[in-house]
């Protein structure tokens, strides 16, 4: 395998000479470094999957060298065409609608990646140069897979972290990765969730609850009502009548496989919503921060979302008086309501930040603080 200087035209040449062959060469973009191949060659695709791991179920994204090329693969929206104009070349994928379904298209914002689509002459299908489930690299040194037909040494990326998705074949659009931090907070009731998004909130965060999320979809949504309605049917006392919130919520805490059952309607509803929401924030501000707080965070797919999962901890007992107190629940019932969540084991060990919240609220803002500086300013 060739290192291809990016500086060198003829290397560059070389590079688009592979690619027509059907050779994978990983070259550089502004966000990270990428496993290229013809997106018009099946067995150049296949190698791309067998060389990185990836779960074929997963479609590529296909670099393009702009608007007109797009248009060549898939129909571009209005929306499309405004976007486009605002931010390519640059860090924005967009999902478009196509003949045979959806495609996923970028047109990067790097000379080495336009000068070898344009030697390749054709679309290419690019995912990040990294084993499925690793960091991807941000520059050619941190490449270590095989199989590879060259590599392009376009030095470190400027952005270094992938670029935003945006689904523009959802009305409203739904943002399915942002290219600014996006921040998860979570932890058990009464550990201190609401007073860390305040905090985020006052450093510039866009603050997104996934449970006013939810309450507002029982209000709305009628798809997921309806299935709530046939699982749950007790929770609808009235025949057309509301939703029971405290009966279904009795019955969750206190079986296990109803809370599950539970789950497995509302999560994808949620997650779609707050991608809406997400959507909503990047076409206002796209540089803006998220923070999602939600107590199901981890398993409900919207940590998939996140850049950074913190988990908000307390003693036990801290938490067992802010629950008495915000909710106006006697002792009993709110250890009741304590005893069937996750512990704090289970969030310490699915996030990779823990801020405990013990001390005074000006303790628990510097820690945030700390956060805010350490993964969005920084």
């Amino acid at each position: 395998m060739r290192i291809l200087d990016s500086g060198s035209d003829a290397d560059l040449q070389e590079a688009g000479a592979l690619l027509r062959r059907g050779e994978v060469v990983a070259i550089p973009t502004e966000t990270v470094y990428g496993l290229a191949a013809d997106a018009s060659n099946p067995a150049a695709i296949a190698r791309i999957y067998a060389i990185k791991g990836r779960p074929d179920n997963k479609p590529l994204p296909v670099l393009v060298s702009g608007l007109e090329n797009a248009a060549c693969l898939c129909h571009i929206t209005p929306a499309a065409h405004v976007l486009t104009a605002l931010y390519w070349p640059g860090p924005l994928t967009l999902i478009l609608p196509a003949d045979s379904g959806t495609l996923a298209v970028r047109c990067p914002d790097h000379p080495a990646a336009l000068a070898v689509l344009r030697h390749a002459g054709v679309p290419l299908a690019l995912t990040s140069a990294n084993r499925s489930g690793e960091p991807p690299p941000s520059s050619a040194s941190q490449i270590t897979l095989t199989g590879l037909g060259g590599i392009v040494d376009g030095g470190p990326c400027a952005v270094g972290r992938p670029s935003a998705i945006l689904d523009l074949t959802k009305d409203p659009p739904e943002l399915l990765r942002h290219s600014a931090a996006v921040i998860g907070v979570t932890g058990g009731s009464g550990a201190g969730k609401s007073a860390v998004m305040d905090r985020l909130k006052e450093l510039g965060a866009a603050t997104i609850r996934a449970d006013t999320v939810y309450h507002a979809l029982l209000q709305s949504n009628k798809a997921m009502l309806n299935e709530l309605r046939e699982r749950f049917p007790e929770t609808f006392p009235r025949l057309g009548g509301p939703f029971d919130r405290a009966r279904m919520r009795e019955i969750a805490f206190s079986n296990p496989a109803a809370l599950t059952a539970l789950n497995h309607i509302t999560h994808p509803y949620v997650l779609a919503e707050i991608r809406r929401e997400m959507g909503r924030v990047f076409l206002d501000n796209k540089d803006t921060p998220v923070a999602i707080e939600a107590i199901a965070l981890i398993g409900s797919g919207l940590d998939s979302l996140c850049t950074v999962k913190i988990a908000v901890t307390a003693t036990f007992e801290a938490r067992i008086k802010r629950v008495m107190s915000r909710d106006g629940l006697l002792r009993e019932e709110a250890l009741a309501r304590l005893r069937n969540q996750k512990t704090d084991e289970f969030y310490k060990t699915n996030c990779n930040m823990i801020i405990e919240n013990n001390e005074t609220a000006a303790d628990l803002f510097e820690r945030v603080d700390n956060v805010w500086k350490s993964h969005v300013t920084s």
